[in-house]
């Protein structure tokens, strides 16, 4: 997912004022772009691949807690398809240190990253899966991005390509899971679509791209929801300010569009005081249901 432009777009501010962290982010935005380092988050070494993105990640994830969702037991079963570099699996662990995640990610290069950010900060119950999650059983082709937004859908001025293995959706839904997110550039339509196993996930997170040169289909990925018992909200993540007059694209993609969903008659979280922010607190009311 490639946050920065996104999120400078389309941010609103909170009623609440953002209290940052005792060591902000925001120098991060002038940083060489494309560089690994590593910067201090939630009270740990952690391990990223651009400044730029983590920034915009950060407050995403941890500000505006895009992730977060309600628990009905202290181990919920997270399914993570498009982990990057693990600022997610970071989130999780904080909002439920007893839960388990699956985290998938593609890229190889990324991979590694998470997977020494997960090892280094000694997190249990993580399984790290380094494969793309597409339909069929047939290695694809990944295209490099440099940090968040490689893709097996062809990019231009890509930073490279590389094969990797595939796993279905279907695989990863195999019992009960709390909280499935889905951020893969572009396969969502095609893996949510032919997955048979939707009933197993109580909440979902999908973030849509639609590529300028190939047909939409957000209204298959809501059709999907809406026909396996969800209830779904929309919140546009990228989108021309006049679209009808003006074209704009960000790596190739005229839309993009974040999809939450959740069962029919799940109880949703109870307002919390002090939600997890910047500073790595979280409220002592997290994941309890109202």
């Amino acid at each position: 997912m490639s946050r920065l432009s996104r999120w400078l777009r389309s941010h609103r501010p909170d009623p609440k004022p953002y209290v940052p962290p005792p060591d902000s982010y925001e120098h991060l935005l002038y940083a060489p772009r494309f560089q690994a380092r590593s910067i201090e988050l939630a009270g740990g070494e952690f391990h990223i691949t651009d400044g730029v993105t983590f920034y915009a990640s950060h407050c995403e994830i941890f500000r505006d807690e895009i992730y977060r969702f309600p628990a009905s037991r202290p181990t919920p079963l997270i399914v993570d398809c498009g982990a990057n570099c693990g600022v997610s699996v970071a989130y999780f662990k904080m909002l439920y240190p007893r839960a388990r995640i699956i985290a998938v990610e593609a890229d190889p290069k990324i991979f590694e990253i998470l997977n020494r950010n997960v090892v280094q900060r000694g997190y249990a119950d993580v399984t790290l899966l380094n494969k793309a999650v597409a339909v069929g059983d047939k290695p694809v082709t990944f295209h490099h991005e440099g940090a968040d937004a490689g893709r097996i859908h062809k990019m231009q001025n890509a930073k490279g390509e590389c094969t990797v293995p595939v796993i279905g959706l279907d695989e990863l839904l195999q019992e009960p899971v709390d909280f499935l997110k889905i951020d893969i550039e572009g396969a969502e339509t095609d893996v949510i679509c032919s997955c048979t196993r939707l009933e197993a996930a109580a909440q979902v997170f999908l973030e849509y791209h639609s590529f300028a040169d190939a047909a939409q289909s957000l209204h298959r990925v809501l059709e999907k929801l809406a026909s396996s018992g969800f209830r779904y909200y929309l919140r546009t993540q990228f989108c021309p300010k006049r679209p009808l007059v003006e074209e704009s694209c960000h790596l190739g993609m005229d839309l993009q569009v974040n999809v939450f969903a959740k069962r029919i008659g799940l109880r949703s979280v109870r307002h919390l005081q002090n939600p997890v922010c910047g500073n790595g607190q979280s409220s002592p009311d997290v994941g309890r249901a109202a």
